[in-house]
């Protein structure tokens, strides 16, 4: 009897043992609201980055296509024009023609090849990147939000946090450090940079069948003056300030629509 005692009691113990340790990591991970504050501390914090209206990103997009026959390599030029709370125009040189994108909450356009498409698809991650508020307006973009736990990705402790029911489009919060690093598992978010007290990623990176997509930023500048109509879909014809082209800008220069540093030529 005494002997069925002692090794209940070791197996109390065992179970007893082994119990806390489970708890103690499902503690550890936080709350999607405590994630999300985390990386606004992480970006800045809340007053430096409620300080920027605007943002202007100036750099490369790199296709890389090994598998196409002929393999596909391009480097071409693009500048987004992001104004909160919710617009954003990319332009983008793409061969000889000039490739025009934009967004007025989720009411999205494009424009390439003389065609005007007033009907174009609404990618809340893209508009995460070009917004200067991102950070604090994580809701906004990814209204479905559900935090999935903690995991490993590529050695380092990450959060996942859904924003739909493709779990291909989920967000990973690097645990240590704050910051998002992905927009879903083919979209890399990293090279992160300091620019006007608040951290900006320098790099997202596109992968796809058969090779990929990076958009590397070589300069970024804030609170440019951006007026609305000049980022809206250039319904009729476009306004003057669309033809002109970049300005003190070292890489190939596609037509911009508004000089950088807010002065005509």
């Amino acid at each position: 009897m005494k002997t069925r005692l002692a090794v209940l009691a070791v197996l109390s113990l065992m179970i007893g043992g082994t119990a806390p340790g489970r708890a103690a990591e499902q503690e550890a991970v936080p709350t999607l609201e405590e994630v999300l504050e985390r990386h606004v501390d992480a970006v800045g914090g809340r007053e430096a980055i409620e300080k920027l209206t605007t943002r202007v990103l100036i750099g490369r997009l790199v296709t890389d296509l090994p598998t196409r026959r002929p393999p596909v390599h391009e480097s071409n030029g693009f500048v987004i024009y992001g104004k909160a709370p919710d617009m954003y125009l990319m332009v983008q040189q793409s061969g000889r023609d000039i490739h025009r994108e934009g967004c007025d909450d989720r009411r999205c356009w494009s424009w390439s090849g003389g065609e005007l498409r007033l009907d174009a698809h609404h990618d809340p991650r893209f508009a995460w990147f070009a917004d200067p508020q991102g950070a604090l307006r994580m809701w906004d973009h990814f209204p479905d939000m559900r935090l999935r736990g903690a995991r490993t990705l590529q050695d380092r402790r990450v959060y996942r946090v859904d924003i739909d029911d493709d779990e291909s489009h989920a967000l990973f919060f690097d645990a240590e450090t704050g910051l998002l690093v992905r927009l879903g598992y083919h979209r890399e978010v990293d090279e992160y940079t300091e620019v006007d007290g608040v951290l900006v990623p320098f790099r997202m990176a596109l992968s796809r069948k058969g090779g990929s997509s990076t958009y590397f930023v070589e300069r970024v500048e804030h609170n440019v003056p951006l007026d609305d109509t000049e980022l809206a879909a250039p319904v009729g014809r476009f306004a003057v300030s669309h033809q002109k082209p970049f300005c003190n800008h070292t890489f190939v220069a596609p037509p911009r629509v508004l000089p950088v540093d807010g002065q005509g030529e």
